[in-house]
């Protein structure tokens, strides 16, 4: 039977201003990445230091440790989890009605070991990259292409908003808000395909899953997007790369040339488009061992 073993972790909120709104964890059978999504500009409801999305990710973060045992599907965790998120979430509103777009959703990325098997699962696009013991790449997002697309939308909406002079985070720009709220309120409908963390239980039946069978003993990264950009925007690493990267020099050292590359290299993003300067970015270093 597969064991796992947290080597190390990293979360990092992507400007001073405002919190992290991701978060990371695991146990015995698990581990675990989690990002949420900004706010759109609405009044918070819940609120974790004025945001849903930290709010919902910290409860996120304590709710699978303790929920994710063997024996237990997962579809049923997320389920069960959205539910008291919802319940939450609603009684916080006091009856009164709450814009789709302004619900609080969040990604995540799990590796989980069930029996003698490994198996990922996901809502969203966090990432995982695992390299086997003979140096083959398995590399996952439940939300693929997730990066490209939100390239060309970063390019479209600099464009538009004039870069981060005038807006940080471009979710500030009146007509590229109104775009993203009006994308975000599809979510967790057959109509957007996008299923998340948050306040629909039926996100359960919609989990991206896949089994995974790489040499052992095997090294992973899982990673929310602003951290996984190292490969898949910025191109600095390939995924194997960044695996070995994180093995031999650290976490740490990855974050500062992420935050190096954003704010000296490319400030302005016009050399990587983006929606923010600097994203939330968190990673999450493992083994698989027999």
């Amino acid at each position: 039977m597969p064991n796992i073993r947290i080597i190390d972790s990293i979360s990092d909120a992507g400007s001073a201003s405002r919190p992290n709104e991701d978060a990371a964890g695991g146990n015995a059978t698990c581990a675990f990445v989690i990002d949420g999504a900004t706010g759109l500009g609405g009044n918070s409801i819940v609120g974790l230091h004025g945001s849903d999305a930290a709010w919902l990710a910290q409860f996120a973060q304590s709710s699978f440790e303790q929920m994710v045992r063997p024996g237990r599907e997962m579809a049923e965790v997320v389920e069960e989890f959205n539910a008291r998120a919802a319940n939450v979430v609603h009684e916080a509103a006091h009856s009164l009605p709450i814009e789709p777009w302004n619900l609080p959703v969040a990604s995540f990325q799990m590796v989980r070991i069930e029996d003698d098997e490994l198996v990922t699962y996901g809502l969203g696009d966090c990432r995982l990259f695992l390299v086997g013991d003979d140096g083959k790449v398995i590399e996952t997002s439940a939300l693929k292409g997730a990066a490209q697309a939100e390239r060309e939308g970063a390019r479209l909406a600099l464009a538009h908003a004039g870069g981060f002079s005038a807006y940080q985070a471009l979710a500030e720009e009146p007509t590229v808000r109104d775009e993203l709220r009006r994308r975000r309120a599809a979510y967790n409908s057959p109509a957007s395909g996008v299923w998340t963390l948050g306040v629909e239980p039926d996100a359960g039946n919609h989990l991206a899953s896949e089994l995974l069978t790489p040499t052992l003993p095997a090294t992973g990264l899982l990673c929310s997007d602003g951290f996984a950009a190292l490969a898949d925007q910025y191109l600095r690493y390939s995924p194997q790369e960044l695996v070995a990267a994180a093995r031999e020099n650290g976490l740490s050292t990855l974050l500062d040339e992420l935050r190096r590359i954003e704010r000296v290299e490319d400030p302005d993003g016009t050399k990587y488009p983006r929606f923010k300067m600097s994203d939330d970015a968190t990673a999450l270093l493992f083994e698989i061992i027999e």
